[in-house]
C-alpha cells in the first residue's frame, strides 16, 4: 500500500493498562444474540487490546456466553483503516472476530440507497471457510464483505439476511489464528480495496455507489445465534495496533 499524499489522524497502540475511553466507547452492551456483550472482555496488557469470548457463571447480565463490541468515538469519512492483530479461531465455539466499519443506516433501503447512503463494511471477519462442521472445520482465513440494502437491481439476496451483499471476499491464512498480520481497508471516492499484509488482495465499488456517509469504527468479538456446547471453550482477539490515514 503506498499511502503517498495520507497523513496520520488516528493511532492507538494499547501501551497502556486500560482501554482509553476518551477514544473508545462499547458498544451494544448486554443481550446479543446467544449471549450478551460486556466491558469485562476487553482488557489491555502487553502492548495489545485484547477482546474474549467465554462462557461465565458471574457474568454481568447473568450466567451465559460473553463476548465484546467497541467503536471509536469519533466517526470517519474515507481513509485508510488499518489493524495488526491475531483472529481469534471461530472454531468451534462460533464467536468470530472483526474490524469493520458501521454507517447510520445501512439496513434501510430509503437511507443506504445501494450503498451511497452507507453501508456496513466488514474489512475482516475470521473465518474458517464455508464449511464449518465438527468433522470438518475448513481452512484458517478472514473474510471481508459489503452490506447495503435498497439497491435499484439486487444481485444477491440470501433467504433470511435483509441485506444485498456480495459473496465474501476470502483470503486463507493459515497461520492468522497464531500470529500477527495487517489487515486494511482503503475507502475513496470511487472504490474499496482490501489489503493483507500490505498486499491488495481485492478492489470493488460494488453496490449503486460507494459509501458517502461518515462511519464508525468498529472491533468486535461477535456472538453466534446458537449457543456453544462445551463451555469450557474460550477464544481471544488481540489487536496491536489501529491507525486510520486520511487525505487532505
Amino acid at each position: 500500500m503506498d499511502l503517498t499524499g495520507y497523513r496520520l489522524v488516528f493511532a492507538d497502540d494499547f501501551d497502556g493498562t486500560s482501554l482509553d475511553l476518551d477514544k473508545w466507547d462499547y458498544r451494544h452492551t448486554g443481550p446479543e444474540n446467544c449471549g450478551f456483550n460486556a466491558p469485562s472482555q476487553v482488557r489491555v496488557e502487553n502492548g495489545n487490546l485484547i477482546l474474549r469470548c467465554s462462557y461465565r457463571t458471574d457474568g454481568e447480565f447473568g450466567e451465559g456466553w460473553y463476548g465484546a463490541d467497541l467503536h471509536l468515538r469519533e466517526r470517519y469519512l474515507r481513509g485508510y483503516f488499518e489493524i495488526r492483530a491475531i483472529c481469534s479461531d471461530p472454531y468451534p465455539t462460533g464467536f468470530w472476530s472483526a474490524f469493520w466499519l458501521q454507517a447510520r443506516g445501512p439496513y434501510t433501503p430509503s437511507i443506504s440507497r445501494g450503498g451511497p447512503g452507507g453501508a456496513e463494511i466488514d474489512i475482516i471477519e475470521s473465518g474458517r471457510g464455508r464449511d464449518r462442521t465438527p468433522t470438518y472445520p475448513g481452512s484458517p482465513g478472514v473474510d471481508a464483505n459489503i452490506h447495503v440494502t435498497g439497491m435499484r437491481h439486487p444481485p444477491y439476496t440470501f433467504a433470511g439476511h435483509g441485506t444485498e451483499h456480495p459473496y465474501p471476499i476470502r483470503v486463507d491464512i493459515p497461520d492468522c489464528f497464531t500470529a500477527y498480520h495487517t489487515y486494511a481497508l482503503e475507502w475513496t471516492e470511487e472504490v474499496y480495496r482490501f489489503f493483507v499484509d500490505g498486499r491488495m488482495v481485492s478492489e470493488t465499488s460494488w453496490g449503486d455507489g460507494v459509501s458517502e456517509v461518515d462511519e464508525e469504527v468498529c472491533i468486535s468479538m461477535c456472538i453466534p445465534g446458537n449457543a456453544p456446547a462445551d463451555k469450557t471453550q474460550m477464544s481471544e482477539f488481540f489487536v496491536d495496533y489501529l491507525r486510520i490515514y486520511q487525505k487532505d
